[in-house]
């Protein structure tokens, strides 16, 4: 959320809500590495009072909670680290005031705390449960001008990468066009070795199923294997517009840097050399942001094991579907417009007045579903199981909340899961969901000099889609986070009982 050039005296009027920090310190009432019950773990300050419109962050780093109760922007303002499986709770003073969005990476010496100022700038803040004083330093050999994203929770990474973007009016994520370019550093965790400056690049993708590995493209058209562990680089191919790894194939789809017009899309084999051309762009003219009213257009889509890639053309109506292990292409049904890839079958919208109807295409085995009939509403497909689909069907006007519905699609028969949820309630392994209703926004802490992190108060909920019987677990919650070995942990400022909890839950592993 950007506020502009409000200032926090200005942000403290409107929400007549600064205020110094409580006296005393939270009070740990139970260890928390394995619970069976809801447990409130940390108990709020004494007098403690919160106030409705604040924020009062969290985060989850390990086995250790961070968090605070007082607002963001508080000169006095204490971040409490809690070991939840030893007990010991102690002030972290690395996270000053004036610092915010804590999050880690993984090294050899444990977890190495980083956080932002309020205008980007990064800091190191050292071990989160090192014993030597812990004093936040600004990372060295970094640029001023950084993106202002914030990462969260911990990197399993023992490095940090920062980008700086370079924009341009000439659109992105092609070379050749003089569009927006970023330029990426890695920074390994100590507070006395700079950044290291990686390349700057149009377009960078993981390689999957490879840590550390990515495949990045430079404005001249080069595309390299670039290793971030080592900084190492290998150039793979030349005259490259733009590119598209396949799924765990070694190979890649990729867009000839030509006359601009018409370019040639082929499918590379980094194993035999062999490019193989599946499709052509003769709308590059207007791809890669170039024409604002195109959105996206130039890029292909590629399905889910890599097997299929899809053309979507001006509008997003499909230009070419193809498969990529031998250039076969498939006769495309009538349509309006390409939604996405569902796995190996293909989401359309054929209809849209008075109703929109949207389907599953199936390229190889033929034939074409209906799975969606109604209103103009937010609908997002969530699971395709055989002839059993789910989808979220947003209620009018809200696209935050609605239904969860199940349909065969070889009977047509619907069933309501849920009658009110997200569009992504978290199922449990016990067939309960586990949800998270959005409740009031409130102004969470800087990513920059003009823009802030968008917090909410959120009701908790459980339901069981059997007897459709919500449970609340806690309702006005500042902040929320999975321990996946043993449920949600949570920050209630609200209620007879405030301070940080810990609520048991069967998640999936």
């Amino acid at each position: 959320m950007s506020f502009g050039a409000l200032s926090i005296a200005a942000v403290c009027t409107l929400l007549a809500a600064c205020r110094e920090p409580v006296g005393g310190g939270p009070e740990v009432l139970a260890e928390a590495c394995t619970v069976t019950e809801p447990t409130r773990v940390v108990a709020a300050p004494p007098g403690f009072v919160a106030d409705p419109a604040v924020w009062y962050g969290l985060e989850v780093l390990g086995d250790h909670l961070l968090f605070t109760f007082d607002r963001f922007d508080a000169p006095d303002r204490v971040y409490w680290r809690f070991d939840r499986c030893t007990g010991e709770l102690a002030p972290f003073p690395a996270l000053a005031p004036g610092l915010h969005n804590p999050h880690a990476i993984t090294t050899a010496d444990g977890l190495v705390v980083y956080a932002n100022d309020a205008i980007g700038r990064p800091y190191i803040l050292g071990r989160l449960d090192g014993d030597e004083d812990h004093e936040a330093r600004p990372v060295p050999g970094l640029p001023e001008s950084l993106d202002g994203a914030a990462s969260a929770g911990v990197n399993p990474a023992p490095f940090h990468l920062f980008y700086e973007r370079h924009p341009s009016e000439r659109g992105a994520y092609a070379a050749g066009i003089g569009g927006a370019t970023t330029t990426w550093y890695r920074h390994d965790g100590d507070p006395d070795v700079p950044a290291v400056a990686l390349g700057e690049f149009v377009l960078v993708r993981g390689i999957a199923g490879e840590f550390g590995q990515y495949h990045v493209l430079y404005d001249d058209g080069e595309l390299h294997r670039l290793d971030i562990l080592t900084g190492d680089s290998e150039l793979l191919l030349a005259g490259v517009r733009h590119f598209q790894p396949l799924a765990e194939q070694n190979k890649v789809v990729w867009q000839e840097l030509g006359d601009d017009l018409v370019e040639t899309i082929y499918v590379h084999d980094f194993a035999t050399g062999d490019d193989l051309a599946i499709a052509v762009n003769d709308f590059a003219q207007q791809s890669w942001l170039r024409d604002p009213e195109q959105g996206d257009l130039g890029g292909v889509r590629v399905s889910d094991h890599g097997d299929l890639v899809a053309q979507p053309g001006p509008d997003r109506v499909l230009v070419r579907v193809v498969r990529t292990t031998d250039a076969e292409s498939f006769a495309i049904p009538e349509h309006i417009r390409f939604i996405g890839f569902a796995g190996e079958q293909i989401i359309l919208l054929t209809e849209d007045d008075p109703e929109r109807v949207l389907v599953l295409w199936d390229p190889v085995g033929g034939g074409v579903r209906e799975w969606y009939r109604g209103a103009d509403v937010t609908v997002a497909l969530r699971r395709v199981d055989g002839d059993q689909v789910e989808y979220f069907q947003g209620d009018p006007g809200d696209s935050d909340t609605g239904t969860l519905w199940r349909v065969d699609l070889s009977t047509g028969e619907r069933e309501r899961l849920l009658v009110r949820t997200t569009w992504n309630p978290l199922e449990l392994a016990d067939g309960r969901y586990f949800i998270a209703f959005d409740r009031q926004v409130l102004l969470g802490p800087p990513l920059s000099g003009s823009a802030y992190v968008a917090e909410f108060t959120r009701d908790l909920k459980l339901v069981d889609p059997g007897t459709s019987l919500y449970t609340a677990i806690a309702d006005d919650v500042t902040a929320y986070a999975l321990l996946p070995d043993v449920g949600v942990a949570y920050l209630a400022p609200q209620g007879p009982a405030p301070g940080v909890w810990i609520h048991p839950l069967p998640l999936k592993q």
